[in-house]
């Protein structure tokens, strides 16, 4: 836990003097974090692990019905950047003909688009901490609709890269802050449901984004694909305003603006690195791992789908070669529902087992999925086609299933980001979103080059490598990240 700077009040005498008062932050910061940290308050008794009273009050104070329209927006919001992302996939032939340019330079606009995901959360998330949780929805709702509108009459390639960038900037936000807003407002073995729940938007996405591309391109212009996505980020716009509270008890700027009553608006500079920084923290390295291999694996096996089957099955238009978008996609949203209750199912039976929550038994619900289901799934989906073996249908169905088991693993790993560093509050689950699209970026970008270099059956191969490798990753954390985080508590209070 970060070392608490003893404040000089002589310091803040005057309101208005800003210089000694805030020369900085530090002191605003360290009143913001023992305001909201569940680790820091020493004068208030604990329970479930970690969750004070205080959260209690605040948990069993929110109406359910509130609640639930509060996941259903987060989870539309959560929709709309990988939506952006895929929904044109099936158009990547046309706009690579529209721009004069290759199928290859067209999916590097998706890498880009991932390295900007990454990057997204270490702004945006410290930015929710310091200004809250709904302001923060708020722009990024109005950025991503204003940014897709540029997308939609875009007339060259480098303004189609930059405003699809701008989009990933603003919507992947809404994974982070989302998660925050979880942890504000649910207790810790409630977490996991809902948050399966959001990942239900964010997996609706791939599951009928590519279709309605397909269907779009094949009847109309791509850019249509665009104009219904400005439709939805309006729509997430006007109930963000209309029914998202501010859930944070407490923000850094709130703090400031108490102690200033005259000052409308405070600028409170922070430090996006915060989120990197985060991932000092061994377990936190791991739990990157674990979901950086699951989302490898989803960009690899999603980006090429069209220029894998098209030639395998002789596909000649777009809308055919989109249907097999749904059988992952599909499997995501049906793995999102069953995910999130399954993990909290092991939160309580290791309670009641165990006599105390460990964040880490969480993770024992994905570890047959991980280990088994999801390496062999891929395999059999690579070397189906590699062989021409199983016709359509074997394909299908190992897709169907590996969706499943990647979302039987998300909302495990999401929740226990949250539940393992409380004080860290939203930089733990955005440093984890961070190292995620870094890897989906790295599986964009390469898995055209595997797949003409070395074959389909031997690329699957290879995710089949990386998922083993974020298998071991979180087996080492059900094991031993409780005592990663005993070390690092030890530490820093040195």
């Amino acid at each position: 836990m970060d070392e608490r700077r003893p404040i000089d009040h002589a310091s803040e005498e005057s309101p208005n003097s800003i210089g000694p008062e805030l020369t900085t932050i530090e002191i605003k910061r360290a009143k913001f974090f023992s305001n909201n940290s569940n680790d820091s308050r020493e004068n208030v008794k604990t329970s479930e692990g970690g969750e004070t009273v205080e959260d209690e009050l605040l948990c069993d104070t929110m109406p359910h019905l509130k609640k639930k329209l509060i996941v259903f927006l987060v989870a539309l919001s959560c929709f709309l950047s990988p939506s952006s992302n895929v929904a044109f996939l099936p158009a990547v032939p046309i706009l690579a003909k529209r721009f004069d340019t290759t199928s290859n330079i067209i999916n590097l606009s998706n890498a880009i688009y991932a390295v900007v995901m990454a990057i997204s959360p270490c702004l945006m998330s410290p930015f929710s901490d310091v200004y809250g949780r709904r302001i923060t929805f708020l722009i990024c709702s109005m950025g991503f609709t204003i940014c897709t509108i540029l997308v939609a009459v875009s007339v060259n390639l480098g303004m189609f890269f930059f405003f699809r960038c701008a989009t990933a900037l603003f919507g992947t936000a809404f994974f982070a802050v989302g998660g925050s807003i979880i942890s504000d407002i649910y207790r810790p073995h409630e977490r996991g449901n809902a948050m399966g729940w959001i990942l239900s938007g964010s997996q609706i996405g791939p599951a009928i984004a590519p279709c309605l591309g397909g269907i779009i391109v094949t009847y109309t212009s791509w850019r249509v694909i665009f104009w219904v996505l400005v439709g939805l980020g309006c729509l997430s716009f006007c109930m963000s305003w209309l029914f998202l509270p501010e859930t944070a008890q407490a923000t850094i700027a709130q703090i400031i603006r108490e102690e200033s009553p005259n000052k409308r608006f405070v600028w409170v500079s922070y430090n996006p690195l915060t989120v990197v920084g985060a991932l000092r923290y061994p377990n936190l390295v791991l739990a990157g791992l674990v979901s950086g291999s699951l989302l490898y694996n989803m960009y690899a096996l999603l980006t090429p789908i069209r220029h894998v089957v098209d030639p395998r099955f002789n596909l000649t238009t777009p809308i055919y070669g989109s249907l097999f978008y749904l059988p992952p996609g599909l499997g995501y949203l049906c793995g999102s529902f069953v995910g999130g209750k399954w993990a909290d199912y092991h939160v309580k039976k290791y309670q009641i087992i165990k006599g105390e929550r460990i964040p880490e038994d969480r993770l024992r619900s994905m570890l047959v999925t991980f280990g088994v289901i999801l390496p062999g799934t891929i395999l059999v989906y690579g070397w189906a086609l590699e062989k021409e073996r199983g016709g359509i249908a074997l394909p299908i169905v190992a897709m169907f299933i590996g969706g499943i088991g990647q979302t039987i693993c998300f909302p495990s790993i999401n929740a226990y980001c949250v539940d393992a560093m409380p004080e860290l509050k939203g930089d733990a689950i955005a440093s984890n979103y961070f190292t995620r699209y870094i890897a989906g970026a790295v599986g964009t970008a390469t898995c055209l080059i595997q797949i003409d270099s070395i074959g389909i059956g031997w690329t699957c191969t290879i995710s089949c490598f990386v998922l083993l490798g974020g298998f071991i990753a979180s087996v080492a954390l059900v094991y031993w990240g409780a005592r990663m985080r005993t070390i690092r508590v030890s530490d820093s209070r040195k």
